[in-house]
């Protein structure tokens, strides 16, 4: 179970800021002043919720520095990915579940394909995947594409501010992951194994499967395990 929690969600969220901060197609970020702008014409389904962002973004000179000069996409990929792990061991529990509650409803309307690879390993951003995560985004109500950007944001002051990270409980750890486990008896349960143990080499249905069922079901556990399983999938483990 670890081995997945640690790579899933970091994957899911750079895909979303692929298009919207990392593509050559519609970059948003000025190399002078380290200023974002809105990639999203006004009116459209993601325009309001993108401008918040921009707006905190732009507002926080410590927030453009910490960009500035980053502009390739294993740069920012890398940026971003270190960012979250460090959101993911400061920021409160709501937050943390409001996200990948979020994340479980972008998931399902996603293309099998590009489902599929949310478990693969990359270093990298992916186009397609980025383009299809954001049609997805559109179709939801706003309230989670907000989520997944203020997210992110606090995620960067988290970092920059170096604000204490939570205390790690591996007994708290391992009782979310047996919860999540007890989830998938006999063949469910050999099913999940062969995608942890082979994500790559895994059929897009069953790898899309797996991805889907696991972020859903972490978020439908009790409580204290669903935030421990929240911080576990942003933050992965040491």
């Amino acid at each position: 179970m670890k081995k997945l929690l640690i790579v899933v969600v970091l994957l899911i969220v750079a895909a979303v800021v692929y298009k919207e901060m990392g593509s050559s197609d519609a970059p948003i970020m000025r190399r002078l002043s380290g200023e974002i702008v809105n990639p999203y014409p006004p009116g459209s389904a993601l325009h309001a919720q993108q401008q918040e962002f921009v707006d905190r973004f732009n507002a926080d000179p410590a927030l453009r520095e910490r960009f500035a000069g980053t502009f390739t996409s294993k740069g920012l990929y890398a940026e971003m990915n270190r960012a979250l792990k460090r959101g993911a061991r400061s920021l409160g529990s709501a937050q943390l579940i409001s996200v990948t509650r979020a994340m479980a409803a972008v998931i399902p309307r996603l293309p099998q394909k590009s489902c599929a690879k949310l478990i693969r390993p990359r270093d990298d951003f992916d186009r397609e995947l980025g383009a299809d995560f954001r049609a997805a985004l559109e179709r939801l109500p706003p309230v989670h594409h907000r989520n997944f950007w203020n997210f992110y944001l606090d995620a960067l002051k988290s970092e920059i501010e170096q604000r204490p990270e939570l205390p790690v409980n591996k007994t708290a750890q391992q009782m979310a992951l047996n919860e999540l486990g007890a989830r998938y008896p006999g063949q469910f349960g050999d099913r999940l194994l062969g995608v942890i143990n082979n994500p790559t080499g895994s059929a897009d249905e069953d790898a899309c499967w797996a991805i889907n069922s696991m972020v859903h079901t972490s978020t439908q556990l009790s409580p204290d395990h669903a935030e421990v399983l929240a911080r576990l999938i942003w933050g992965g483990v040491d």
